[in-house]
């Protein structure tokens, strides 16, 4: 009813980065973390490398739509966790208890209510949860990929803001996610 199909084509370029990143480590015990996971399309990239991963979406819809993508794309066995939870009170209690991440994975909504019907507005909430989940970086860690599809919301204020709390890292890779169209122009997608 909102317009939204459960596939993201502007992700696809990114999911198979993914598993390029991942795969060398498929022997070792690598977790990933992907917060507003939806319909687990990064997930399944991060599982069909060999990650043990947490998805956690404030939908009971999404994850369940999940979860059938991972049977459809014979990764029911995968190492998933799924947590219907809102992302600030999940982060919360992995930082208290001391669980740390390889990779962690950011494509929030402009606007969303969690489970308890928490409000989430990116604007207000995407700074504070960046600099939450810095708690959660393993001293290996890999990478944090941040995407969003919020108006207003470039590739440099994301970077911006990522560089505000990670300022030790030296890579970063900014760019605007699109979608190409054989009979049509380039659609831009997001950052």
């Amino acid at each position: 009813p909102f317009g939204h199909i459960g596939l993201f084509a502007e992700q696809i370029d990114y999911w198979q980065r993914i598993i390029q990143t991942l795969s060398p480590y498929s022997d070792e015990k690598i977790k990933v973390l992907n917060l507003f996971a939806y319909t687990g399309g990064s997930t399944l990239a991060a599982a069909k490398a060999g990650a043990e991963v947490t998805h956690v979406d404030a939908s009971k819809t999404s994850i369940e739509w999940a979860k059938q993508n991972a049977e459809l794309n014979g990764l029911q066995d995968a190492s998933i966790r799924w947590m219907v939870d809102d992302v600030m009170a999940f982060v919360k209690r992995e930082i208290r208890r001391g669980n740390k991440y390889h990779a962690i994975i950011l494509d929030p909504p402009s606007y969303g209510r969690g489970p308890k019907n928490q409000l989430w507005k990116i604007e207000e909430d995407l700074p504070l949860l960046i600099e939450s989940i810095k708690e959660l970086l393993s001293e290996n860690f890999l990478f944090l990929h941040l995407s969003a599809h919020t108006p207003g919301v470039s590739a440099l204020t994301l970077e911006n803001l990522l560089r505000t709390y990670f300022s030790d890292q030296q890579n970063f890779i900014t760019e605007e996610m699109y979608i190409n169209v054989e009979s049509g122009p380039t659609l831009p997608s997001g950052t």
